[in-house]
This record gives C-alpha cells, sequence and structure tokens, in this order.
C-alpha cells in the first residue's frame, strides 16, 4: 500500500529528529537513501535543492570536525599542551 504525502512527510520529520539525536553514520545513511530517490527521479526540484543543501551541510561538518581532530593529533604529537 502506498504512503499519502502526510505519511510521507511524518516519516521524513521522524528522520530528521533522528538526524539530530542520530550518529553520523545513520545521518549519513539517510542523505544516501534520499540521494538514491533524487537519482530514481522521486524528488521534485525543490526536495533535491533542500537535499543538496543538507549533504552540504553535512559536509561541512564533516569538514570542521576533520580540522579539529587533526589540530588535537597535532597538539598530542607536538606536545604542546607541556
Amino acid at each position: 500500500m502506498a504512503l499519502t504525502p502526510a505519511e510521507k512527510q511524518r516519516r521524513y520529520r521522524e528522520r530528521l529528529h533522528s538526524r539530530e539525536q542520530g550518529r553520523p553514520d545513520a545521518i549519513e545513511a539517510v542523505l544516501l537513501q534520499d540521494v538514491e530517490r533524487a537519482d530514481r527521479g522521486e524528488l521534485s526540484l525543490e526536495q533535491r535543492n533542500a537535499l543538496a543543501d543538507k549533504l552540504t551541510d553535512a559536509a561541512m561538518r564533516l569538514l570542521w570536525r576533520s580540522h579539529e581532530l587533526s589540530k588535537m593529533a597535532t597538539k598530542i604529537r607536538t606536545g604542546s599542551d607541556r
């Protein structure tokens, strides 16, 4: 049985909420599912644009986190906290 638009929206909001509370790998899995839907042509132009914004935001968060981890590694290697 096909989902109604209201059910799809409810599920989508639940996924968004779980992303906020969830792990990065769970967030990525949901985004990748949405990318697959976009590839199949199941998303409107507005939905594809919103997805692109979410992917960009996720990429930036990962980049920022990688920079922070790199700084920590450098600090540990150089012993600069001593």
